[in-house]
């Protein structure tokens, strides 16, 4: 409070002196471009002072939009004993001071002071606005001072950076329940306006269960696939995190996981089909029992005889479950066992599993059963996965039958096995007994050739199966480029997908990289304190240029430089090209920094106000600003 009382009886002297003559005063400006609602203003205000300045103006900087009219302003200065003091009107503060000051003379008095400031301005409308910077002279021999200049300097303008805002956080697939042993997937999206996001945590019931990455900075997904049994509820929890430690409120949700639902297994007799045998022929039956909830407890095979009575064993399928076959689980089953049909009549097959609850049976298959003729044989045929065959039958001793095999679309006949050999198709099977034939497959086989034209490479081909997919990439060397494909394929992308269902011939086809150079004109010597320059570097191709400091005091960013002390400055231009052009030559050019002089003038003569003090005789003296 003492700091701004100070300031405002400072400002009403200088009042006072303007109205006496005492003082006259000036001011520069400086363009400024404002793209958002807030920006930031470093000035610097000097006191230059012929002796101990007990009253002089402070440094004043003020906004004027492009209207004319004044939006704010900031002033400051340094007293004795107090040091800096600052005002500031509109939406407008100062921060970051820094101040100095020089004293000389017997009396240690202030004769020279520096304060250095950032005014940081809010609320306003994207624009051009104009900064005025005043500067003072006051004398009086009133005080012991006798001259004092105030200047203020702009020195640079900056946006503020943003502030930082927590991330949030949704689920993207949050079921509210689930059957027992079900799959479900849990999974949350998390977003952060600053592009800042590090972390997308999710819980199950208080553990671990699917902790990802911040995605692309501002958009991250995390989640997994589970099950559970029931019933109960489970408890899933996410929440997300960015860089600076900011995190989302914690998101929950509760799954209801259902009581498991016992589901009848499902019986189907493999074998035999409905047929007519003759007495003493033994056939395989065979039963396939599925259940999803993995309880088959028992599996049978059931055959009447032609006396009328249903024989769960009997001689037939006798033992534990599972019998007969490979041992299966609980969930799924197979039994096989051969019977001999020796009583003439009609034979009734099926199978029954059962999951603890009941049994639960297949179709019914009738087998007639008739005296048996003079020697007759059965052929039975089977297929493999890829093809038919046809099919066999019951046939007089010394027939010859002509086996066939039928490949799908997509196979070949591989050979023939169990009473046939060799890839004959058909194959004649001689009924000199009984006779079992299956007919296997292979899946067909096509050839991929890749090839490329001068300027780079591809994926070699190969020989496939069927169906089979494959990616395939062209890559140009460092002088060439991809520019499409040829044969087979076509587009231009570098790698592409190919389905082998026939012969492919495929070629990638390069051509030369465009050479490409840069325009880079001198920026010409520039002054210390001057506003960043926009560098205006151009490349043939229109692709961006970017700019590299090779020594010198100054900074680049973009095509903005900005000098930072004076001396010699090397700037290099470059493009590094793309997938058409080849990288440029890169081009330097070189120009000083310089400083302005600073010519003040000094009266011939004057009282001196201390003993010791020595009279001057030059009127003007040249210093650095």
């Amino acid at each position: 409070m003492k700091t701004f009382i100070r300031l405002s009886l400072l400002l009403a002297l200088v009042s006072v002196a303007h109205a006496a003559n005492r003082a006259s005063s000036s001011y520069t400006v400086q363009t400024i471009v404002v793209p958002g609602s807030s920006y930031d203003v470093s000035f610097r205000v000097a006191w230059f002072c012929d002796d101990f300045p007990q009253i002089s103006a402070p440094g004043q900087v003020q906004l004027i939009d492009a209207g004319g009219q004044q939006v704010a302003q900031a002033a400051a200065s340094i007293y004795e004993g107090f040091g800096p003091s600052y005002t500031a009107s509109g939406s407008t503060s100062v921060s970051d001071l820094s101040w100095s000051v020089a004293r000389y003379t017997t009396g240690g008095e202030v004769a020279d002071g520096e304060l250095s400031a950032t005014w940081h301005l809010t609320g306003l409308a994207p624009g051009t606005y104009t900064l005025r910077l005043w500067h003072y002279v006051s004398w009086d021999n009133r005080y012991q001072a006798t001259t004092v200049w105030t200047n203020t300097a702009f020195l640079s303008g900056s946006v503020p950076a943003p502030t930082n805002t927590a991330p949030t956080i949704s689920w993207t697939s949050n079921p509210g329940n689930a059957g027992s042993g079900q799959g479900y997937t849990i999974s949350a999206h998390a977003h952060d306006d600053n592009g800042n996001l590090t972390q997308v945590n999710v819980w199950k019931n208080g553990q671990p269960f699917a902790f990802a990455g911040g995605g692309n900075g501002t958009d991250g997904d995390s989640g997994n696939p589970t099950s559970d049994t029931g019933p109960q509820t489970v408890t899933f929890t996410a929440q997300a995190v960015d860089g600076d430690g900011a995190t989302s409120p914690v998101i929950t949700h509760i799954i209801t996981i259902d009581a498991p639902v016992n589901n009848p297994p499902a019986v189907t007799l493999l074998s035999p089909g409905g047929q007519i045998v003759t007495a003493g022929t033994t056939l395989t039956i065979s039963s396939h029992a599925t259940d999803p909830d993995g309880n088959i407890t028992g599996h049978n095979l059931d055959i009447q005889r032609p006396a009328g009575d249903w024989n769960w064993q009997g001689g037939f399928a006798t033992g534990e479950p599972y019998q007969g076959g490979p041992v299966g689980t609980g969930a799924d089953s197979t039994r096989t066992a051969s019977f001999a049909f020796s009583d003439v009549g009609t034979y009734y097959v099926r199978s029954a599993a059962n999951d603890g609850s009941g049994w639960y049976h297949s179709a019914t298959v009738a087998i007639t059963v008739v005296a048996p003729p003079p020697v007759q044989y059965s052929l039975v045929t089977s297929a493999g996965a890829g093809g038919t065959v046809s099919p066999g039958g019951t046939y007089n001793a010394g027939t010859v039958v002509a086996v066939t095999a039928t490949p799908d679309g997509t196979h070949d006949i591989a050979g023939w096995s169990g009473d046939a050999a060799g890839t004959g198709n058909p194959v004649a099977v001689l009924l000199d007994r009984s006779k079992a034939v299956q007919a296997n497959f292979s899946p067909k086989v096509f050839a991929l050739t890749t090839s490329a034209t001068a300027g780079g490479g591809v994926t070699p081909g190969g020989i496939y199966p069927y169906g089979t997919s494959i990616t395939i990439s062209a890559t140009p060397d460092a002088t060439h480029r991809f520019i499409g494909w040829a044969g087979d394929a076509s587009g231009t992308a570098p790698s592409i997908l190919l389905t082998l269902t026939s012969p492919l011939n495929v070629q990638a086809v390069f051509t030369n990289r465009t050479a490409q150079v840069i325009t880079f004109p001198s920026p010409g010597n520039q002054p210390v304190g001057a506003p960043s320059l926009a560098l205006g570097g151009s490349a043939s191709s229109g692709l961006p240029v970017t700019y590299t400091v090779l020594s010198g005091p100054a900074a680049v960013t973009g095509n903005q430089l900005t000098i930072t002390g004076p001396g010699s400055v090397t700037v290099q231009a470059n493009q590094p090209g793309d997938v058409t052009y080849l990288p440029a030559p890169s081009v330097n050019q070189t120009f000083n920094a310089v400083t302005a002089a600073l010519l003040k003038y000094r009266p011939a003569s004057r009282t001196l106000l201390q003993a010791n003090a020595e009279a001057r005789t030059a009127p003007f003296v040249l210093e650095k600003p």
